[in-house]
C-alpha cells in the first residue's frame, strides 16, 4: 500500500473553506478525494472541476473532496467562486505539493497528443472553455483516494484530458433508489 510523504500533510496551507493549517487538517477520518489539477485556464481542470461538482450533487456518498491547484490565491478565489464556491481548495503557487506528491510534468504526447484533442471535443461539448493560461503549463493532472495517510487508489494520467469515470470511484456502487454506497465505514 502506498502512503502520503509525511511531510505533504504537514505542509502549511492557504486556500478556501479550510479547516486548519496543515494541509493534513484538511482530511476528514474517512476516504478522501485529493485533487491535483492543472492550470486553472486548462479546459481539463474546468472539466473535472464542473463533473465533480455535478456528481457531488447526485452521489451522496462521494468522498469529500480536497482540490489543489498551482496558482495564487488569488486567481484560485476568481476561479473557484464562479465554479465550485463551496469547495475546499488548496493554492500551491510554487507547485511544492505536485512535486511531494509525485505529480509530474507532462511529455509531448501527454500534453499535446491526439487523444488530448479527443478528449478536448469531449469538454467542449459539454460546455467547457479554455481560459488564460496559468501557471505550471506542463504539469500532469492527479487523483488520489486517500485515508488520512494511505493512499487507497489513483487515477494514472495517460495525458492530460484523460478524465476518470468517477462513477467507478473503488467502493461506489449505485443503490435501487439511484444512490451510491461506498461500501467504505468511516474511521
Amino acid at each position: 500500500m502506498k502512503f502520503l510523504p509525511k511531510e505533504i500533510l504537514e505542509a502549511p496551507v492557504e486556500g478556501r473553506n479550510l479547516i486548519g493549517k496543515f494541509l493534513g487538517d484538511n482530511l476528514p477520518q474517512k476516504p478522501s478525494l485529493v485533487v491535483f489539477l492543472r492550470h486553472l485556464g486548462c479546459i481539463f481542470c474546468r472539466e473535472t472541476v464542473e463533473d465533480l461538482r455535478l456528481f457531488s450533487s447526485e452521489m451522496a456518498a462521494l468522498p469529500p473532496i480536497l482540490f489543489v491547484y498551482p496558482d495564487t490565491l488569488r486567481k484560485g478565489e476568481d476561479f473557484f467562486s464562479r465554479f465550485w464556491p463551496e469547495a475546499k481548495v488548496v493554492a500551491d503557487p510554487s507547485a511544492v505539493l505536485y512535486g511531494m506528491a509525485n505529480v509530474q510534468e507532462g511529455n509531448l504526447l501527454e500534453l499535446a497528443g491526439p487523444e488530448v484533442w479527443v478528449s478536448a471535443v469531449r469538454a467542449l461539448a459539454k460546455g467547457n472553455f479554455y481560459g488564460v493560461q496559468g501557471r505550471h503549463l506542463l504539469r500532469m493532472p492527479g487523483v488520489f483516494l486517500v485515508l488520512k495517510d494511505r493512499i487507497l487508489w489513483e487515477h494514472q494520467y495517460r495525458h492530460i484530458g484523460d478524465e476518470p469515470d468517477w462513477s467507478k470511484l473503488p467502493g461506489c456502487t449505485p443503490l435501487p433508489n439511484g444512490e451510491y454506497d461506498t461500501g467504505i465505514l468511516p474511521a
